[in-house]
């Protein structure tokens, strides 16, 4: 199993320029690569600018390497960071004919994928919460987002997953926005069953839960069998993911939602 992980830079900024505190994409990438050598899996990291670790991986676009963000905006005021993923998963297929685990630089390996290993799919997605499809961010942002996050992806060695990839970097270039072009691909017009497998264009689709396996409901709920948390931009705070904050999580979290139930009644 291949853990293929990178990024550009190690410290990560917002929109505006201004650095995320306490923050590091090696700082994550390094635990991943921690917990891959653990598990016996072979960690993969590719370094996309100045990260300062890993294979370099060259992308063509100035925007991107000076901002760190593509200049073109699918919906106003939403920036698209990683066009550049379909090359890089093909890149690294091409090198190795094996379960290739796809993690975002701000996603960090916990637990062992144990459970994805098998050969019932060609692709495998990380399907959202029920739940977080209701909030109203997510519904006015519905035609990028979706069902399917693209923080971690899945990707037996078969023809079928490679022919994907190609589509996926097609469509990612068309559309201006990696997850949008992954949800055009992965996803019907119905909500998914999670861990069900539906074949789409002749690809074996499979929806793993975001709860166990691209985790980032920190303000939601907790679940002891994360296998992956994402610190992606809204959360980044929660990283490091220490006892305080699992305590956080597991504690305060649910009476301050319990509370917000109350008050919504």
């Amino acid at each position: 199993m291949i853990i293929l992980t990178g990024a550009n830079a190690d410290k990560a900024k917002n929109d505006s320029g201004q650095i995320f505190k306490n923050f590091s994409f090696r700082g994550v990438i390094q635990k991943t690569i921690d917990k891959a050598e653990e598990f016996g899996y072979t960690p993969v990291v590719y370094d996309l600018g100045e990260l300062g670790m890993g294979k370099p991986l060259v992308v063509e676009d100035k925007s991107f390497n000076e901002k760190g963000y593509y200049e073109k905006e699918v919906i106003n005021g939403y920036k698209s960071k990683s066009l550049f993923k379909p090359k890089m998963v093909k890149t690294c297929m091409d090198e190795y004919n094996d379960l290739v685990i796809y993690l975002d630089g701000d996603a960090q390996l916990c637990g062992s994928l144990e459970e994805v290993e098998g050969d019932d799919f060609d692709v495998g997605v990380t399907l959202r919460d029920a739940d977080e499809l209701k909030s109203e961010w997510h519904q006015e942002h519905m035609e990028i987002v979706k069902f399917v996050n693209a923080g971690v992806i899945f990707f037996n060695p078969t023809p079928a997953a490679k022919s994907f990839i190609d589509k996926w970097e097609k469509c990612t270039e068309e559309m201006g926005n990696d997850q949008m072009a992954l949800n055009k691909l992965t996803c019907l017009e119905h909500y998914p069953e999670a861990n069900s497998v539906l074949t789409i264009d002749g690809v074996r689709i499979k929806y793993f839960p975001c709860m166990q396996f691209n985790y980032y409901y920190f303000e939601e709920k907790y679940d002891s069998n994360i296998k992956v948390m994402h610190f992606k931009g809204p959360v980044r705070h929660f990283y490091p993911f220490n006892n305080t904050k699992r305590l956080y999580c597991r504690l305060v979290v649910p009476i301050k939602n319990k509370i917000r139930s109350l008050v919504r009644a």
